[in-house]
């Protein structure tokens, strides 16, 4: 990342039902025309911001469902059809932890084209970028175990996307607001 400051995208730190206000959002997503869904889970609802700028189970390049383990504090892919799988993060065992090869409830996981994984590692209050083929995190955004309202932390982050820039947006739930973090 550029910056370790986000930039809020839509929302205003309050929660609320006005158009300009987001309550718990919990997935977001980009498309081409770079305009921005957001789903809250306080509202019941769906919304969209034209030309804004963020989603849940990610479709692997190999025909798997990469699935980011909460309770088990790993991820996963799933390969459709086999009934077996390997770890691409966290703790084969399903142990926490907050050090660069462990996870703390992981809810969501996406890629870049080059293969590098980011996760939402929420108890730890922090995004890990984990290079293609590694298993050793860096924190890119967030400040590991120090959830908090300012533009550098993040409170119970639950969705990660990148856009065609692969800049960062984070649904940062508790602060009832979406994140933009600039490539890093």
């Amino acid at each position: 990342m550029n910056s370790s400051y986000g930039t809020t995208v839509c929302g205003n730190g309050l929660n609320g039902t006005a158009s300009n206000e987001l309550k718990y959002p919990s997935q977001s997503l980009v498309d081409s025309n770079g305009n921005l869904r957001v789903a809250e889970t306080g509202n019941s609802r769906i919304q969209l911001f034209y030309n804004g700028s963020l989603s849940a189970v990610t479709i692997g390049s190999v025909g798997a469902l990469i699935i980011a383990n909460s309770y088990a504090n790993n991820i996963v892919p799933w390969a459709i059809n086999v009934s077996s799988w390997t770890l691409l993060a966290g703790d084969i065992n399903g142990k926490s932890g907050n050090n660069a090869t462990t996870l703390n409830h992981p809810t969501d996981v996406t890629f870049d084209p080059m293969g590098n994984m980011y996760v939402v590692d929420k108890y730890n209050c922090r995004i890990q970028l984990f290079m293609s083929g590694q298993t050793v995190g860096t924190t890119i955004a967030g400040i590991r175990s120090h959830a908090g309202h300012d533009s550098a932390l993040l409170n119970s982050h639950i969705s990660v996307h990148l856009d065609s820039q692969l800049d960062l947006y984070v649904a940062d739930t508790s602060n009832n607001r979406i994140q933009k973090f600039l490539r890093y």
